[in-house]
């Protein structure tokens, strides 16, 4: 059983590459968004209501998934300015090795001016309700620190350039990492 977190700004791919990994494998999709757009459809954006019932879900879905023996990718913009952020990813992996199972982090990353690009695209507009759009994705790399810490938090961890390549590449890429 695994638990593969894919982390990153937002428009750098997770949940475009997590759900072709999820096509050829057998993990399953379970990415922020999901959770987010509900959430945040009724409590809005930055509410104390948004950040416990975010928490919450994520942690009782993540604790399912585990007892069920599932293979699941989760997905993540982590801000490493906080330590909220890194006690949340903190919790959910305890929950999978206390269960006898492996996390794996993949770190997507691509420069600014790409993710923005990638921040209008139909595809996004269409799987995510709450996705930001480009003038957000801008304003929220301004005030929050994407770029993970050196060396990593924990052991499992990739980190893979999705500037030039294309989700199928970098989806068979990680693929190769945590197996089928």
């Amino acid at each position: 059983m695994k638990l593969l977190v894919l982390i990153g700004p937002p428009a750098v791919g997770k949940a475009t590459v997590g759900r072709i990994i999820a096509e050829k494998t057998n993990f399953k999709l379970f990415h922020n968004h999901m959770i987010m757009d509900g959430v945040i459809e009724l409590f809005g954006v930055g509410t104390p209501a948004e950040d416990t019932l975010s928490k919450l879900i994520r942690s009782e879905v993540i604790k399912e998934a585990a007892e069920a023996g599932i293979d699941l990718i989760f997905t993540y913009a982590w801000n490493f300015g906080s330590e909220k952020g890194k006690n949340n990813i903190t919790a959910f992996k305890d929950v999978y090795e206390s269960r006898g199972g492996e996390v794996i982090f993949v770190e997507l990353v691509a420069p600014l001016k790409t993710r923005l690009r990638r921040a209008e695209t139909p595809e996004r507009k269409r799987t995510k309700i709450h996705a930001p759009n480009a003038k957000r994705v801008a304003y929220l790399d301004s005030i929050f620190t994407y770029e993970s810490p050196r060396p990593f938090y924990f052991d499992n961890y990739t980190q893979i350039d999705t500037t030039n390549r294309s989700a199928e590449d970098v989806a068979d890429e990680i693929i190769s990492i945590v197996g089928s």
